[in-house]
């Protein structure tokens, strides 16, 4: 059990770092230098586009990140109209609108597991990166408790995590992904997004 929440923890790391901001030379580096995965599941699959995307572009990663910055600010900032806005109140509330009930719930479940938001108030707390923080915080913190020996705590917060996966994050997250894939044509955002689908 704790090796699978050590890859899921993993896994909300690193979508968390590719939603968050455009990626930098050096993370590409580092994503290039990973091993294939050999499995068959879509984290599998989107991973390794992730991968390669970085492999086939090894001797222009200046000029590769740059695009990247590009397709990120066009899929997720805009200027007008962004085809993957990366907020669930956009997705989840009636009136369609960042900072809605949606984000103030959000907020309320991060305080209940007692995570901090590292950036509030610069980023509505439903954005996709701080959701993915708080799952892989989440997760983390279940691991140390089943370390630890205090398996019903660990148990209180995977009801929690369970309860934010399948009652909040797998209501939206499929959608944004699915906008992302059809929005653009480079495999490191489309594989991040079959990732993210593979996560719900």
């Amino acid at each position: 059990m704790i090796e699978g929440l050590q890859e899921e923890k993993y896994i909300f790391n690193l979508l968390k770092h590719i939603f968050w901001a455009e990626p930098k030379k050096e993370f590409l580096e580092d994503i290039g230098e990973i091993e294939v995965f050999s499995g068959e599941s879509d984290i599998d699959k989107g991973m390794n586009l992730i991968i390669e995307a970085a492999r086939k572009n090894k001797d222009r990663l200046d000029e590769y990140s740059e695009e990247l910055a590009l397709e990120f600010a066009r899929l997720f900032i805009g200027p007008k109209n962004p085809p993957a806005i990366p907020y669930s109140s956009v997705y989840l509330s009636e009136s369609k609108t960042v900072m809605s009930d949606v984000t103030i719930d959000v907020r309320k479940m991060y305080l209940e597991a007692g995570m901090a938001v590292k950036n509030l108030y610069s980023l509505p707390d439903d954005h996709i990166a701080v959701e993915l923080e708080f799952l892989q915080y989440l997760t983390g913190r279940i691991i140390e408790l089943f370390e630890k020996g205090q398996r019903e705590e660990a148990s209180d917060l995977n009801e929690l995590r369970d309860e934010f996966l399948n009652g909040h994050f797998s209501k939206w997250a499929p959608h944004f992904s699915d906008n992302i894939i059809a929005s653009t044509n480079d495999d490191f955002y489309r594989g991040a997004a079959i990732m993210l689908k593979g996560c719900v």
